[in-house]
C-alpha cells in the first residue's frame, strides 16, 4: 500500500476506530490469512515503532478478532493471526477497503 494510502487509512482509523493504527493492523491481519502478522515485521515495513500496534492488537485479541500464536522454539518474534470467523473477516475486509478509499473530512467546532 503506498504511503499516502497508509496515511489516509490512519486518518480514517482514528475517527472510526479511535486508534490511528487499528485499521492498518486489521488490514494486515485480513491480508495475512493463516500465516499471521508479526508486529515487528509490520512496523519495519511501515517505518513506525512496533509499540504503536501493541494496544490495538491487545484490543483485537480481547474482542476475539485476533489470536496470539504460540511461539515456535527458537523464534523470538511474536505472531498473531485473525480469528477463524471467515464471514466476519470478509465483512471487515470490505469495510477496510472502503475506508481506505475514503477521506474523512476533519470537522471543526
Amino acid at each position: 500500500m503506498p504511503q499516502q494510502d497508509v496515511e489516509r487509512l490512519r486518518e480514517v482509523s482514528v475517527r472510526v476506530f479511535g486508534n490511528r493504527y487499528r485499521a492498518e493492523l486489521m488490514w494486515a491481519l485480513a491480508s495475512a490469512g493463516e500465516r499471521g502478522v508479526c508486529l515487528g515485521d509490520l512496523a519495519v515495513t511501515r517505518n513506525v515503532p512496533a509499540s504503536v500496534y501493541q494496544a490495538p492488537m491487545r484490543a483485537l485479541v480481547e474482542a476475539g478478532l485476533a489470536e496470539r500464536l504460540p511461539r515456535t522454539p527458537g523464534e523470538r518474534r511474536r505472531w498473531y493471526r485473525r480469528s477463524d470467523n471467515d464471514a466476519l473477516w470478509q465483512c471487515l475486509e470490505g469495510l477496510l477497503s472502503c475506508l481506505a478509499d475514503q477521506s474523512v473530512p476533519v470537522r471543526v467546532g
